[in-house]
């Protein structure tokens, strides 16, 4: 008896002494969410419609669209999909305007060039899913996206994109490329996070 617990003391003082575990980093390399911040929703001045905030949007192609076949638009949930507590919450004071009366009706749309990258991704089966969240009321067009008076310029709504992908370090290396190659000076806008346990931030562009 007196060897065995000799023994357990020394196998627990052995494990005492060992460095702890790190976490294992290649979860990069799975799927799961990527988020795009510093984005905008389009559209305010012809849909008249405020998203609540915070909310998860669904971002959905607009294939009658016959000025951008890469067209994607950003509609609320349906009414099966919002939360009952959600339903009477007032999103457009002047308007008088709750959540249930906009359920599932378009918002806006993702802005042109982003929303291009965005549907070649999704076509090429990087994308399961897009969703955006509205961080911010409508307002007045800010630099880098083309100001009020500026062609594509008005009203946007701030938010952030959420992918859902099939491998988030391949997205992210896709996402940081063609930012760089088919986007004009919104790039500098947009920022790509990686959402791990550590919501650890992988691209912020710095000029």
């Amino acid at each position: 008896m007196a060897g065995e617990s000799s023994n357990k003391k020394c196998k627990r003082s052995a494990s005492s002494s060992l460095p702890p575990q790190m976490p294992d980093s290649s979860g990069s390399r799975g799927g799961g969410e990527v988020t795009v911040d510093g984005a905008v929703i389009k559209g305010y001045h012809i849909f008249r419609r405020r998203p609540m905030l915070g909310m998860r949007l669904p971002v959905q192609p607009e294939p009658d669209n016959a000025l951008d076949g890469d067209a994607m638009v950003v509609m609320m949930p349906s009414l099966a999909n919002i939360k009952t507590e959600d339903l009477d919450v007032v999103t457009d004071r002047k308007r008088s305007t709750k959540v249930r009366d906009i359920a599932g009706k378009v918002v806006g749309r993702v802005p042109m060039g982003l929303s291009a990258i965005l549907s070649r991704m999704k076509s090429a089966g990087e994308l399961a899913e897009i969703t955006c969240v509205a961080t911010g009321e409508p307002r007045k067009s800010f630099a880098p996206w083309p100001m009020p008076g500026e062609k594509g310029g008005g009203v946007v709504i701030p938010c952030k994109l959420h992918l859902q992908v099939t491998n988030r370090e391949r997205t992210i290396e896709a996402l940081r490329a063609t930012f760089q190659s088919d986007l004009g000076p919104e790039k500098d806008a947009l920022s790509v996070a990686l959402k791990s346990s550590h919501d650890l931030l992988v691209n912020k562009e710095t000029t």
